[in-house]
This record gives structure tokens, sequence and C-alpha cells, in this order.
């Protein structure tokens, strides 16, 4: 599986959020409402923080969301003047979240002043996946864009193995267990052996890793694991170490998330 080598974040209203040198991250800040809109129709974003207490923006226009999703706006509640910016908001979660659009399963993260934390869950009919309390600094959002993305990488591993099993999620747990059991001693053991120089274990060793590998489709660790294998029955041992380093990093990516896949399948 090709791993993602960016995050896509979308700040809505928020109109200084804080500079961040994250490393897999593409952030876009928007606070009008029909550039907001254009992004949410067009782009696949991974995360939304949408400002809480920011202004409405391009109050000119209260209606266009109501017209583009009129079905999911019946269901936003208009309670009194002061909740105009709330239900503007509210409207924004509504076509994010519109079952056909591209964004209906992207986290959407609610950031709100400090006074706010404490208000009733009630003036928020709409759940929000998270919530973020100002000031947001780059520590604080590198954290949220970490914790987001590992879940959201999780994820993509664990669709691969449900696909494999039909949707069965104890039995794709059960693989799951068995591959962190089983990975990070594979990869020590192909390391002795490739080090002691007995080639024709390793080459054992690999070709089991890379059968289970293809068997639960993890695409990149399987064909890092048959580079590897490949070299070795040919005895071309000046590049098996590269090889070895590009398998163990590809398995390392997944058995990094062990935590937060087996936690989405309920067993933490």
């Amino acid at each position: 599986m090709p791993l993602n080598t960016e995050f896509t974040v979308l700040i809505v209203g928020y109109s200084k959020p804080p500079s961040s040198k994250h490393r897999c991250r593409n952030m876009i800040v928007a606070d009008k409402f029909t550039d907001i809109l254009t992004l949410i129709e067009t782009t696949q974003f991974d995360l939304i923080l949408l400002d809480l207490a920011a202004d409405c923006p391009d109050a000119s226009a209260p209606n266009q969301l109501q017209d583009l999703c009129p079905t999911r706006m019946k269901e936003i509640p208009r309670t009194d003047e002061n909740s105009l910016v709330r239900h503007r908001h509210l409207e924004f979660i509504a076509r994010i979240k519109d079952p056909l659009g591209i964004n209906n399963k992207t986290p959407v993260i609610a950031v709100m002043n400090p006074a706010e934390m404490f208000q009733e869950e009630s003036q928020y009919p709409i759940e929000f996946d998270d919530r973020l309390i100002k000031p947001i600094t780059e520590d604080r959002l590198n954290e949220i864009i970490d914790l987001w993305q590992t879940k959201a990488l999780a994820l993509d591993y664990i669709q691969i193995i449900l696909s494999r099993t039909k949707n069965n999620r104890p039995l794709t747990l059960t693989i799951f267990e068995k591959l962190f059991e089983e990975l990070p001693l594979q990869i020590v053991d192909i390391k002795k052996a490739l080090e002691n120089k007995h080639y024709a274990l390793a080459q054992e060793i690999t070709h089991k890793l890379n059968g289970s590998a293809s068997f639960c489709g993890l695409s990149d660790i399987q064909r890092s694991a048959s580079d590897l294998e490949k070299n070795l029955l040919n005895n071309n041992y000046a590049d098996i170490n590269q090889h070895f380093l590009t398998l163990e990093q590809y398995t390392l990516n997944l058995t990094c998330l062990q935590n937060a896949i087996l936690a989405n399948l309920g067993k933490c």
C-alpha cells in the first residue's frame, strides 16, 4: 500500500493559524464563504479545523448552502439571532458531511475559545470528531496532525485487510495480531542471518514474510520482500543491504501503528 506522503488540512475561519513545519502537511486557510464551498467540493481533505469563534464569513449569502443541500439543512434548528454564526458553521458541516460529498468522512475538529469549552453540548447538535482550545501553538497543531494522520494511516491498513476478509472484523483483528507478533521477529532474524552471511536462511525467512504480506495485500512490504528474496536467490549480494533496509522501513510503517489499529478494531 503506498503511504500518504502529505496530510492535507483545511482551516475554516481561523485567520491567524500558527505556522507549522510538519513534514506531512499541506495547510489551506479559508475564511470566505465561496472559497470554502469551492474547496469542500473540489478538494479531498484529511482533516478540517472549524473555528467556532470566528465571525460569520460572507453573511450576505446566508442561504447558499441551504440551496445546495436542503434536505440536510432542515435538520439544523434556528433558535435566535445570536445563533446566526453558529448556524452558519453548522451549514458548513452539513455541506462537508453531505453523503454525496468527497469530504463526508473527513474528521472535523471544532476550534474554540476557552470559555466555550464549558457550554452545553446541545448547543452544537452536530457531533465534532474532536475539539481544540485556543490558542493553538505550532507544537499543539503538529500534535493534532500527528494524531489524526496516525488514525488515517491505521484505517488505510485496516481497510486493506477487511477487503481480504470480506469485512470480517474479528478475523481482521486476528490477522493483525499475528502480523504484529511475527513481522518484528522475522525482521530481526533476517538481519541476523544477513550479518552472519547465512543467505539461505535469510532467503527462507524472507520468503515466509513475502507470503504473509502477499496474502494480506500489504503491497509495499510484499514488493520489498520480493526484491530482497530475488537478490538472495540470484546470489546478488551487492544490494541486499539496501533491499533489507527498505523492507525494514515498510514493516516499521505498519508495526508503529499497532496501538491505533488494535484500538480501532476494539482490542485496546
